[in-house]
């Protein structure tokens, strides 16, 4: 890596030498960090080729003990007025697993009033018979198909001619445990608004499974959870691979359950026109599970009823073309009727940590210059201090350091929301598999190298910044709508309850580092004039000859709270990056709500951000003169305090800038997106074509009406960066788009319109 001597940062060529070697810097980590995990990712393939084997008697062992847990669960005493419940079983060539079902199944159901009905799709085994037989011991209809008919018209026929009050979608390769419709039923009792219930599903011994083998008597379903992957909202099984386990035995609230074992009331089975028949085997439970929720009822996961899920044994057995053809119907017709409501409501379900639509709560990651114990960089106290206050909210946080990150630019993708506090981030080099990833900017200092240094400023999502003026400032430069947000502070951590350090008591001290960077307080600060006892903590004075006497070297950022405690007044000096600006620096509201008074330098940010209320100096002699004031006239200097830390405490934490954020992105999630796609070979080009120019005016006035617009070139087309969008519109000139069923699409045929055909429209 290239270092740069200290002596040539006089020449007008620094600047561009620093990007330069940042740049080369922050690649060489990033291709060593792709480079390794390459080598992780290869070497656990090879680690997970190797056998997984359970003994005859450790497979025994996990079975009984599922099952002697369902004994354990205490019964609901159900006499014989209770509702009739018409259980539906679909079945095709599956006369082992009906064998398997039925069992113990009187014995095991534990509920007094039910019937059992099940379309059989044209079975060329024995089940017909097996099911005839059956009739004379179980109340069981059968509906004999002449052909095999889908999932959703099979479990339609059955409803249609159910006598209960309640209907149960019941796998046919499913082993119900002791008590299974007794914990349901009195789950889809406890209130009206119950729409579907779903059970706690464990995996079988699955040793012979290809798909599954690792998976024997581990949880199989707990609900239905949904993510983001290519673009396609996805469900996917809530707790899925965990181990198998007691837990918590209340209901949960789920946004869908899976039709393995799917107990709802008739009534509302029909109020949503129950399964929809364009869907193949599959999809068609979580569609149904969407429209009960829609409608206002509340899903529901029972973990007291358990039954084992031969599901692999099922699915292994479909021709793999089917299944890919299955697959891609079922999601183009989920993908186009729930994909936008689902991204809006998955990311308000985390940001409200409402565990129904995902497993996750919100997750954000913070970029700052380094991280610990011995960190002096200011964007990571304001980090830490701002993950405290998400983290109340549920949140989980965490840290991409520019010095302790392998690789900064490896977003995980279970982080939602990034925050990056430094101007020398470069999102466009991100890689994360999240495409719903939101990209906030948080100036603190340095705007014109936010704004101009770096071309991917344009692409956060949202920006904020420290003060009105800077707001303005960015707005101007940009055209981005900026949200007010100054630093704060952590009342917890800074409060008059703290104790101060006997030595470092004195009368007024500075807090802060020199970075070879010209600073006021250096020319301004004339402690031998005053005759009061004066403290210098930071780093780098030494070698200012004036300060040594007072110099008592860094102090971490966890003892800040002593230093403040330890003296009667803190001189702030807002550097030349923050000054012209009005950012107000962190320590004058952590000094502040420690009980000490404050003087600034920063007269903008003392008039935007303290309404006029701060002490200000402008020069040597305003800050003697207001040292000599407040040292020598105690009353004052309380009132004042008293005043300053009251206005600090109601306006400026870090929990109301927590709630700000919250707000911030409640309102991003739910605005409307659309994405342009210009027919430009590359953004290098762009300029050079009209349609980017017409693509820029849409842009503006779009978003004056309050609708996000993302431009993307002929290469970004079929990408998942339109993911978060609505809709798409394609300036249709030569290239030809491929629509994504979760789109609103729409073409503006700009050119060439022989080149359109009638199907292209279509």
């Amino acid at each position: 890596m290239v270092n740069i001597p200290p002596g040539i940062k006089k020449y007008r060529w620094f600047k561009q030498l620093r990007r330069f070697r940042n740049y080369m810097r922050d690649s060489y980590k990033s291709y060593k960090h792709r480079t390794v995990m390459w080598i992780r990712e290869s070497e656990f393939v090879e680690n997970i080729k190797g056998d997984y084997k359970l003994t005859e008697e450790q497979k025994k062992e996990l079975y009984n003990s599922v099952i002697q847990e369902s004994h354990k669960h205490a019964l609901y005493d159900f006499d014989h007025k209770s509702p009739l419940v018409s259980i539906i079983i679909v079945n095709r060539n599956g006369l082992d697993h009906l064998k398997r079902l039925f069992k113990d199944f009187a014995s095991n159901v534990q509920y007094p009033s039910y019937e059992i009905i099940v379309v059989d799709n044209a079975s060329q085994d024995n089940s017909v018979a097996f099911l005839e037989e059956l009739s004379n011991v179980l109340p069981l209809k059968l509906i004999r198909n002449k052909d095999n008919q889908s999932f959703s018209r099979s479990n339609n026929q059955g409803a249609e001619i159910a006598e209960g009050k309640y209907l149960l979608l019941l796998n046919n390769d499913v082993e119900p445990t002791h008590g299974w419709l007794n914990h349901m039923m009195r789950s889809a009792t406890q209130s009206g608004d119950v729409g579907a219930v779903g059970a706690k599903l464990v995996y079988p011994d699955c040793s012979q499974s290809r798909l599954n083998r690792r998976n024997s008597f581990k949880i199989q379903h707990e609900g239905i959870a949904f993510k983001e992957e290519d673009g396609f909202i996805k469900p996917y099984n809530w707790g899925n691979g965990e181990p198998f386990s007691v837990g918590e035995l209340v209901d949960e609230a789920r946004a869908a359950v899976t039709g393995a074992a799917l107990l709802v009331e008739k009534e509302k089975y029909f109020q949503v026109d129950g399964l929809d028949e364009g869907y193949i085997y599959g999809y068609e439970d979580v569609d149904f599970c969407l429209k009960l929720l829609k409608k206002g009822y509340n899903n529901i996961y029972c973990p007291r009823a358990v039954l084992f899920h031969y599901e692999f044994g099922t699915q292994e057995k479909h021709k793999k073309k089917n299944i890919k053809t299955w697959r891609l119907n079922n999601q183009k017709i989920f993908r186009e009727r729930w994909n936008k409501w689902l991204r809006r409501e998955l990311l308000m379900d985390k940001l409200n940590c409402g565990y129904v639509f995902s497993d996750k709560p919100l997750k954000v990651a913070f970029v700052v210059t380094e991280t610990g114990e011995n960190a002096s960089a200011g964007d990571y106290f304001t980090a830490t201090s701002l993950a405290k206050s998400f983290q109340k909210y549920g949140w989980e946080t965490s840290y991409l350091s520019r010095v302790e990150s392998e690789d900064w630019y490896y977003v995980e993708g279970d982080v939602d929301v990034l925050i990056s506090l430094l101007d020398a981030y470069d999102i466009r080099k991100i890689r994360s598999e999240n495409n719903l990833l939101i990209k906030m900017a948080w100036p603190r200092n340095w705007l014109d190298r936010w704004m101009f240094y770096y071309p991917d400023f344009a692409e956060f999502d949202l920006v904020m910044a420290t003060s009105e003026t800077a707001c303005e400032y960015i707005k101007q430069k940009t055209g981005k709508d900026v949200f007010l947000l100054p630093l704060a502070t952590d009342p917890d951590i800074f409060n008059s309850q703290v104790e101060g350090n006997e030595d470092w008591m004195c009368d007024y001290c500075f807090t802060g580092s020199y970075w070879n960077d010209p600073r006021e307080i250096v020319d301004i600060l004339d402690p031998e004039s005053l005759p009061y006892t004066f403290k210098l903590y930071g780093k780098n004075w030494e070698e200012f000859e004036k300060f040594k006497p007072y110099y008592e070297g860094f102090v971490p950022y966890q003892r800040m709270p002593e230093i403040y405690r330890s003296t009667k007044v803190v001189v702030d000096d807002a550097n030349r990056v923050t000054k012209r600006y009005g950012s107000v620096n962190s320590r004058v509201f952590d000094a502040i709500a420690s009980g000490v008074l404050v003087v600034t330098n920063g007269d903008i940010g003392a008039e935007e951000t303290f309404k006029g209320i701060l002490p200000v100096y402008r020069s040597k002699e305003d800050l003697n003169q207001l040292l000599e004031f407040y040292l020598s006239h105690e009353e004052e200097r309380k009132a004042k305090i008293k005043e300053l830390q009251e206005f600090v405490l109601s306006h400026h934490t870090y929990d109301q800038r927590a709630e700000k954020i919250k707000d911030v992105l409640e309102s991003y999630i739910w605005k409307r997106k659309m994405a342009i796609k210009i027919p430009a070979p590359s953004w290098e080009e762009v300029e050079e074509w009209g349609d980017y120019y017409l693509a820029l005016g849409l842009k503006k006035e779009l978003e004056r009406n309050d609708c996000e617009v993302i431009l993307q070139v002929l290469p970004e087309w079929e990408g998942d960066g339109d993911a978060r969008c609505d809709s798409v519109l394609v300036l249709r000139g030569l290239s030809r788009y491929q629509p994504k069923p979760q789109h609103f699409n729409m073409m503006w045929n700009i050119s060439h319109p022989d080149d359109v055909t009638i199907e292209e429209y279509n």
